[in-house]
């Protein structure tokens, strides 16, 4: 039960790493060894901001016409070249990035994917009531990350080897797999089916939160117990 408790909530230690982190990682030094040096770190979140945007837009405009649709992983493609080089490049030229380069990096990235969840509230694609489960299952598992990263704890970046790149691909391919499965039809359903699975889908995760929670405490009152 323990054991099954840590993969759930990402505690186990092949939970901390998303299942493409390896693959992440080799593409963002590859192409921040590629890139020009007239290109600088903090137009590449800026860069990365502006497809969350795009895609957005695309989102909320498909609701009109669902031919936009094509443009929302064109978009998440922008987005996830500018916030996944945009540090790598840095570190390759200086060592390390700046406070001003990573705060930047992280003011983009908290912009961009909450941004994306509640677009896809008015878009076609999802409900609005889905959208906002979804939000605040990110906040809440977001706000996890950065009070490990703030109390300099061993990061935590993905869970259930699902993090940032991985949410980024749902996101870019949402709008066809929605389309596959007619689920704008059923938008006008008293209860849709993507309402229960996702809000379903949003009380496993909350569980596990909370499983996460009761596991590092555990470690963190043994560790304390060591403690000459």
């Amino acid at each position: 039960m323990h054991r099954f408790l840590a993969w759930l909530s990402g505690g186990a230690p092949q939970g901390r790493q998303s299942f493409l982190a390896a693959q992440q990682n080799r593409a963002s030094a590859a192409l921040a060894a590629a890139l020009p040096d007239a290109v600088d770190p903090f137009e590449l979140s800026v860069l990365g901001a502006l497809g969350a945007v795009a895609a957005a837009v695309a989102l909320v405009a498909a609701s009109y016409w669902r031919g936009l649709a094509v443009l929302v992983p064109l978009g998440m493609g922008l987005n996830w070249f500018g916030l996944s080089v945009d540090l790598p490049l840095a570190r390759r030229r200086r060592g390390a990035e700046t406070v001003a380069e990573g705060m930047t990096h992280h003011l983009c990235e908290g912009f961009s994917l909450p941004l994306l969840i509640l677009a896809y509230g008015f878009s076609p694609f999802l409900t609005f009531r889905s959208a906002v489960v979804i939000l605040l299952c990110y906040l809440l598992f977001s706000s996890y990350v950065y009070i490990r990263a703030a109390t300099r704890s061993a990061p935590q970046m993905a869970f259930i080897g699902v993090g940032v790149t991985e949410f980024r691909l749902l996101l870019a391919m949402w709008p066809f797999v929605a389309l596959a499965l007619d689920l704008p039809a059923t938008r006008g359903d008293p209860l849709p089916v993507i309402d229960i699975a996702v809000m379903s889908l949003g009380a496993a995760a909350v569980l596990g939160f909370f499983g996460k929670l009761f596991l590092d405490g555990r470690r963190l009152a043994a560790t304390a117990r060591r403690a000459p």
